[in-house]
């Protein structure tokens, strides 16, 4: 049931794995752990191929560490730290050494029981641990702190001449009873699995479609990679029409999709057909995105937008009085301040600043819960009302939190190698604007390059007039940046 209210940032509710002999009530979350590779050195991304030992941004062993430790943080907000019993995951980086991951994921975590991943990746590095796979260092790191109990299945990497970076996976504290991965065109396999929930069968497909979402040009791929998954979902309802199933990933597409490009056919609204309506009158799935005010249907801020890009998408046996149901106007994106979240709340993403990194991931989880009890309805149902045929504006101006930054006027006198906790967070400064093209400014008596993320920041209204007007005095909101090897400072808004 979609759900009539507004909260800036959401903590959302997010324990309740409740078990008795009658019920089981679990948790099932979708998340891009963006770029999560492995320290093998075989990568398709320059980034990660570690190959430039004296670059500062390479990547590295701490910085692996960085990024497992952000991702469990997240994922210890579920079930009052013990984890989501369920996760469909992108990102991953394909392991194009596979010969070194022949251990199941049991076999693995038994070898390593005795070690940490803060351990493993720092002084107790051995070099054989460069084999080990992006997947199972997320399960390990997991493991450590008792997230623990997954039955993993993870699709193989396509041959590295299909330039293919990523993988799908898929965690589940229940027993998975089958999984295939499917094949799609110039995107990641799709990975369809059936849960065991209880002795009741959830199947769920875990998809990363192809890129480019702003760009209308790529809609026919993802028409596609829709296609594919409309066949497989056609096959399992044919068999049985109220089948307990759920469509989550990042689809690389808006719920609203079909809105935004009127005039192109979409793969998630016209191919797949997921729309917000939950009777499933005009359609077989329903788009959880319509639980929320339309203010709220974000998982992504992109160039001062919101996007959708991560689903969860359900079938009607979803709603029924057997088997699996969804626990009503549970769905929700995860939203962490200083976690995965700047203070305006847009993800944290991934960067490679100092030697530790930082960051977390470009896009936002999102997550439902589900029981193996008869549904039961807490609101009247959407129909689908209130789509936006635009994405919804995310900016600084004027945001209330704006208030309450931290003076940033301290990063002038940061060390660059502690940079990767402070890149991308919000601060505000006393600045000085020394020059317009190229934009220079001057903040704690150091001279910073700087780019104006708003045109209307350049013109004569913006910092022009301040340069001319007030011997360039001004306070600004910013941001650290690293552009091209280079720092900088991001403006954001004028003070």
């Amino acid at each position: 049931m979609h759900r009539f209210f507004y909260l800036f940032l959401v903590i959302p509710f997010v324990s309740g794995c409740i078990k008795s002999d009658a019920t089981t009530d679990f948790v099932l979350v979708a998340y891009n752990v963006e770029n999560l590779f492995d320290i093998d050195g075989v990568a398709i991304y320059n980034d990660y191929k570690q190959d430039e030992a004296d670059d500062p941004y390479t990547y590295t062993r701490r910085k692996l560490l960085t990024k497992l430790i952000n991702a469990r943080r997240t994922l210890a907000h579920f079930n009052s730290g013990i984890g989501p019993e369920i996760v469909l995951f992108q990102e991953f980086e394909a392991d194009f050494t596979p010969q070194s991951t022949t251990m199941s994921s049991e076999e693995f975590l038994l070898k390593y029981s005795g070690l940490s991943v803060e351990s493993m990746l720092t002084d107790g590095w051995q070099t054989h641990f460069a084999d080990i796979s992006s997947v199972h260092w997320l399960l390990k790191a997991l493991d450590d702190i008792g997230i623990s109990g997954y039955h993993v299945v993870s699709c193989p990497a396509k041959p590295i001449e299909d330039n293919m970076a990523h993988t799908n996976a898929i965690f589940s504290k229940f027993p998975i009873r089958w999984s295939k991965s499917h094949r799609l065109h110039r995107a990641r396999d799709i990975i369809e699995a059936e849960l065991d929930i209880n002795g009741h069968g959830l199947v769920v497909y875990c998809n990363h479609w192809k890129s480019g979402a702003s760009n209308p040009n790529m809609e026919n791929i993802r028409v596609q990679n829709a296609q594919v998954l409309h066949r497989l979902v056609q096959a399992q309802l044919s068999n049985n029409p109220q089948a307990d199933i759920i469509i989550g990933g990042d689809l690389n597409s808006h719920y609203n999709h079909s809105s935004i490009f009127a005039d192109i056919k979409t793969g998630i609204n016209d191919v797949l057909g997921a729309d917000g309506d939950e009777t499933f009158q005009s359609s077989q799935w329903y788009n959880f995105w319509y639980e929320l005010p339309s203010e709220l249907r974000y998982s992504e801020v992109w160039r001062g937008r919101r996007g959708s890009l991560m689903h969860l998408i359900s079938s009607r046996g979803l709603y029924d009085n057997q088997g699996i149901s969804y626990i009503d106007g549970s769905f929700n994106h995860l939203i962490l301040p200083e976690i995965n979240a700047d203070i305006i709340g847009r993800p944290l993403e991934w960067n490679f600043a100092g030697t530790q990194g930082g960051g977390t991931s470009d896009h936002f989880p999102v997550f439902a819960h589900f029981s193996t009890r008869a549904f039961a309805s807490t609101s009247e149902f959407s129909l689908g009302e209130h789509t936006p045929s635009v994405e919804i504006p995310h900016s600084v101006v004027g945001h209330p939190a704006v208030g309450s930054l931290k003076e940033g006027a301290f990063l002038s006198r940061l060390s660059e190698d502690d940079y990767g906790d402070y890149v991308g967070r919000l601060y505000r400064v006393e600045a000085t604007i020394v020059q317009m093209n190229p934009l220079m400014i001057r903040v704690g008596g150091v001279l910073w390059s700087a780019h104006a993320v708003e045109r209307e920041l350049m013109g004569p209204t913006g910092l022009q007039s301040y340069l001319e007007n007030n011997d360039g005095e001004v306070e600004l909101v910013i941001r650290l940046n690293i552009y091209r090897g280079r720092k900088q400072l991001l403006i954001d808004a004028i003070l």
